[in-house]
């Protein structure tokens, strides 16, 4: 009787955009339905094979991604633009496959990212914008950009973030490394954002090399304390080495996170 053959394993890299209005997050949870969830039936439909489709970063309920990346292995030697096809076609419109690229040995889409890339969408002095209800978090105040830029800035570096760490997070510990936080006012003919005279669409872009759970949306919930001058610039120093969430600001909303780059 001949050996068995050994089994040709492919790591397909897959980079993935999604609406996360309807979604409990990415990760498979049993109180809903998971972008990851979605993502394992479409590949399972295609393969016959079960696999575990493994993502760069959990976002929650209701974040969106433009660049999430995930991968998965399989035995199957259809072609990666079937993939890419395959899977659109078994998923819903607001989950879409961008790219199906060969992983190459050893690669983990988590372990072996370096940092990443974050959004997150203010519309400022508005008074309803409904098309942007879960594109952005909408606030009738006006804001001090460069209060919250001057805050910002004891928040760079490699830090202690206990104080923007929401309870039941699973990591070790909450040291991680912010490369740069960005606060701008890009201008927006969009009608999405469009809410009136007066209101003004505001993004914060961070890059880092991780973020622990909520951390992103506590910190943009104390910079916006900050903007509507409930808190000072300089207090934020002393938020961060409390290293106490209650010390902190509100967690803004999921809706204006959005992933925008998973970089290795």
């Amino acid at each position: 009787m001949r050996p068995l053959e050994p089994l040709n394993m492919r790591t397909v890299k897959l980079t993935i955009s999604y609406d996360g209005t309807s979604y409990v997050g990415w990760q498979v949870q049993p109180n809903g339905v998971s972008v990851q969830e979605l993502l394992q039936r479409a590949v399972k439909s295609m393969t016959g094979e079960p696999s575990a489709v493994v993502g760069a970063s959990r976002t929650d309920a209701g974040v969106h991604a433009l660049g999430q990346v995930a991968h998965f292995e399989t035995n199957s030697n259809i072609p990666l633009d079937g993939f890419r096809m395959g899977l659109n076609s078994l998923l819903p419109d607001d989950v879409v496959v961008l790219r199906a690229e060969e992983g190459g040995e050893g690669f983990h889409a988590k372990r072996d990212s370096k940092g990443k890339v974050y959004l997150y969408r203010i519309l400022m002095g508005c008074g309803g914008a409904p098309l942007a209800l879960h594109r952005a978090w909408q606030m009738r105040e006006a804001l001090d950009l460069a209060g919250m830029r001057a805050a910002a800035k004891s928040l760079v570096g490699e830090r202690d973030f206990q104080s923007f760490r929401a309870a039941g997070c699973g990591a070790q510990d909450a040291v991680r490394s912010i490369d740069s936080i960005d606060i701008e006012e890009p201008g927006s003919h969009d009608p999405i954002f469009r809410c009136g005279e007066g209101a003004g669409l505001v993004e914060l872009t961070f890059r880092g090399n991780g973020f622990v759970r909520h951390m992103i949306r506590n910190i943009v919930g104390t910079l916006c304390d900050v903007g509507k001058g409930m808190t000072e610039p300089q207090e934020v120093e002393a938020i961060l080495a409390a290293r106490d969430r209650e010390q902190a600001g509100r967690c803004a909303p999921a809706c204006g996170l959005y992933l925008m780059k998973v970089i290795y």
